[in-house]
């Protein structure tokens, strides 16, 4: 293992630019994976890192020495603490961070069993917990409008916390065109919705569509939507957040399909 203390390495120059700056992991097709919890999670979808680098306290640590190990052949670097710091995503270094090839959306089948449709959800958090409230839930496929926050920003990854590697995220997706095309029902969780969530067969295939934080759905993807549904709200509040939200439906969806009381 390398040991690096100036911030002129080329590897450490390297991932500094793809940690600071969102063009850079685009043009790249790379992403950076702060902490145990992500590179985990990677590695056990199959995928190989281009490049580790921890500090002093992370190559001691059990837990990342196996990750290390299960890395290989990515080079492996020890950064001073100093320059690890610089690079870390958090308030306090988890100790491991890792470049990696983006994974490649594929594209979605018409027949789907469950997919999530996200428009214009520009908080990162909100993106990360919709992803993973949908890979909890059996998703496979999540499809971004375009205006969506960038999901593979160092942001939407921690909230997403691994759920990322367990779905095909398709960006820049024209939601319209695919609720065209998809042969099951799809219905769009509208406060101002004519019928409830709970009155739905969810147990077909379905496309769950969730918009934006403030304006909600658009009104061109509400008409493409098979249904426009609501969630029985008897509190004094106007809407969900739209992770809670769409996560409501999705274990609505999972309660029907498995047949049990969750």
């Amino acid at each position: 293992m390398k040991s690096v203390v100036s911030k002129e390495n080329s590897a450490y120059r390297a991932m500094q630019r793809l940690v600071s700056k969102s063009s850079e992991r685009k043009a790249s097709g790379m992403s950076v994976l702060d902490g145990a919890h992500l590179l985990a999670a990677f590695l056990d979808s199959g995928g190989t890192p281009e490049q580790v680098m921890v500090n002093r306290e992370g190559a001691e640590d059990p837990e990342i020495v196996a990750l290390v190990r299960r890395s290989a052949p990515a080079p492996v670097t020890q950064l001073s603490d100093a320059l690890f710091r610089s690079l870390s995503t958090v308030d306090s270094p988890t100790g491991v961070i890792a470049a990696v090839l983006t994974p490649q959306a594929k594209p979605v089948p018409a027949a789907a069993r469950l997919v999530l449709l996200v428009e214009d959800i520009q908080d990162p958090g909100n993106v990360g917990a919709l992803l993973r409230s949908a890979a909890a839930a059996g998703v496979e496929h999540a499809l971004l409008s375009p205006h969506c926050a960038f999901a593979w920003s160092p942001k939407v990854l921690r909230a997403g916390m691994g759920a990322h590697f367990s779905l095909n995220v398709v960006e820049g997706a024209d939601l319209g065109a695919f609720l065209a095309s998809f042969r099951g029902t799809s219905i769009a969780l509208a406060a101002s919705g004519d019928a409830s969530l709970y009155d739905q067969d969810l147990a077909k295939p379905c496309a769950i569509v969730v918009g934006n934080e403030g304006a909600g759905i658009s009104a061109a993807l509400l008409e493409k939507a098979t249904v426009r549904a609501r969630i029985p709200m008897p509190g004094r509040v106007e809407s969900l957040n739209a992770a809670i939200a769409a996560s409501v439906a999705l274990f609505e969806a999972v309660r029907q399909r498995t047949g049990k009381k969750l």
